[in-house]
């Protein structure tokens, strides 16, 4: 790696752990020099704005993110429960730095970059998904019908909206606050809940 392609790894890093820190509207240009004390000039022959920096990061969290899913979902070595419960780890591990205000801040200040995000969010869990239930479907753990890609995109969507402060905000805190406020544990929650259901045996064995 050049020198130059060095020193912009550096700055998108820095940058990456100043916005979830102190969120994107609070940090500034000026903040992420004296951090890595280095002129706004250096900063600015890299990227022409904080915009670019911001997309910068999420695209560098991106190229990470996959490349890291990927190992863990083509390790030979694992079972597919262990590659399911790894990935699930994963996924838990690589969001739980980014808070919701972080989400609602870009969503509300750069709208592109929040659909970037967004998009990041839904198409590599979306590959990463399908590969695993393919893989289910092939040793015989799950159906080969629709309802595989029904749970998949509820798994998804539930993910997403349930990082959401503004869909959340819709709803009393006597029901949010049943979520668990680490990701991890939220998604254990919603996995549970599409593994196993709602209803009780007593529903089942009543009338039989």
């Amino acid at each position: 790696m050049s020198a130059k392609a060095k020193t912009r790894q550096h700055i998108i890093e820095a940058a990456q752990k100043l916005f979830l820190q102190h969120g994107y509207s609070n940090m500034s240009v000026d903040d992420l020099a004296r951090e890595l004390g280095i002129s706004k000039k250096t900063i600015y022959n890299h990227f022409s704005s904080k915009s670019e920096l911001l997309m910068a990061g999420i695209e560098q969290f991106a190229l990470e993110y996959q490349a890291k899913a990927d190992a863990i979902l083509n390790d030979v070595d694992l079972t597919l429960r262990q590659k399911v419960a790894a990935y699930l780890r994963f996924i838990g591990v690589s969001f739980a730095n980014i808070n919701q205000g972080f989400w609602t801040d870009i969503k509300r200040s750069e709208p592109d970059a929040w659909r970037k995000a967004c998009e990041i969010r839904r198409d590599i869990p979306l590959k990463h998904f399908s590969q695993l239930m393919d893989e289910g479907v092939r040793v015989g753990y799950l159906r080969d019908d629709s309802s595989r890609h029904i749970a998949m995109l509820t798994y998804i969507a539930a993910i997403q909206q349930l990082t959401d402060l503004d869909f959340l905000n819709q709803f009393p805190e006597s029901i949010t606050s049943a979520l668990s406020q680490e990701l991890p544990e939220r998604a254990d929650q919603i996995v549970h809940l599409l593994l196993h259901g709602l209803l009780t045996p007593r529903f089942y064995n009543e009338g039989t």
